[in-house]
């Protein structure tokens, strides 16, 4: 099945992947934020006295790491990492200063990140959906013009229909495809909108696009304008245990806690690497990074994604922490870029 071509505006297709709503009100996650930060620094003192002798002993920081967020402050992945950031700095000799740079649909900050002395006290943090802008070939540069340190965390992407369509489940919505096209939302360019038509491919169904650009998504879907999204599940959590929406499936192997009996990618039969379509937020430097900058900052995320009240802090919104070597992830991204190249080409461009 041959699709039509979607060719987007970046400022588009960067803002969703920047997770801009996250089902809480600001003061929520503001408060979760607050919160995550006094624990923290209840426990600072004890994590100082081990922070210098469990990181890189070949690069040892003199000032500020800055952390670009390409994004506007208040968005689900720009609230999750500051809640990581403030454990980043219970386990790092110097603080992590988030500053949020944004404009272009993320390239501003991408380019001031790109532009920064490979010193080590620069850093950029990324959704993996820029994979799928570079793809679509809205921004011309991808991992190869930046020095990749590691993951910071990962969230969920679901599927979800309004409670009175009345498809329980995702075997019925697919029967329904079958029977006449559905009107399909998101906005496109995105990875969420990337998994739609690999959905559809895989099922074999056709739909009618509809673009959520300048619309929520959450009320198009609760008005019947749309029959189904996909979307970064912690924007739409609240309407799932409102019961306005039914979650029909997980675009990820893994699954939020307390919600177990939603079917996951490889439990619908999908055979595609769990990577392709993760939600996942990273840290790139520039091109150039001093290499004991890169394994310092690599060390001290670890030390803090596997800290029981960051990983709680994170789980309370939807996201968990993640954490790879630096060889491994620059292998990840190399893979996952030429997997969304390849999918993006097949689907959209031939």
């Amino acid at each position: 099945m041959k699709k039509a071509m979607l060719i987007l505006g970046t400022s588009a297709m960067m803002a969703a992947l920047a997770g801009c709503g996250n089902g809480k009100s600001a003061q929520e996650t503001s408060a979760a934020a607050t919160a995550a930060e006094t624990e923290v620094k209840e426990s600072d003192t004890q994590a100082a006295e081990t922070s210098s002798s469990q990181t890189s002993a070949s690069w040892m920081p003199e000032k500020d790491i800055h952390v670009i967020i390409p994004f506007n402050a208040g968005g689900s992945s720009d609230v999750a990492c500051r809640v990581l950031v403030d454990y980043l700095n219970k386990y790092s000799d110097v603080d992590f200063v988030v500053e949020n740079l944004p404009g272009s649909g993320g390239q501003v900050g991408m380019e001031a990140a790109a532009d920064a002395d490979p010193d080590g006290y620069t850093i950029v943090s990324i959704p993996s959906g820029w994979f799928m802008s570079y793809a679509m070939e809205n921004v011309d540069k991808t991992y190869t013009e930046y020095t990749p340190i590691t993951t910071w965390a990962d969230s969920y992407m679901a599927l979800v229909v309004n409670k009175s369509s009345g498809w329980e489940n995702y075997e019925e919505f697919v029967n329904a495809t079958k029977e006449k096209q559905l009107l399909i939302g998101g906005v496109s360019g995105t990875l969420p909108s990337l998994a739609e038509y690999v959905m559809a491919d895989k099922e074999g169904f056709e739909f009618i696009f509809t673009d959520m650009e300048e619309k929520s998504k959450q009320t198009e879907l609760l008005s019947n304008r749309v029959d189904a999204y996909v979307d970064a599940f912690a924007s739409i959590q609240q309407y799932i245990e409102s019961g306005d929406f039914n979650c029909l499936a997980l675009f990820s192997n893994e699954k939020p806690h307390g919600y177990e009996n939603i079917p996951s990618m490889k439990e619908l039969g999908y055979e595609l690497d769990p990577d392709f379509l993760a939600q996942r937020y990273s840290f790139w430097g520039p091109k150039g990074m001093d290499e004991g900058a890169v394994e310092y900052i690599n060390q001290v995320v670890k030390q803090a994604s596997e800290d029981p009240e960051c990983q709680k802090a994170m789980q309370e919104m939807f996201y968990n922490t993640s954490w790879m070597s630096v060889s491994d992830y620059q292998a990840y991204c190399e893979k996952v870029q030429n997997d969304t190249v390849k999918y993006v080409n097949d689907l959209f461009f031939e």
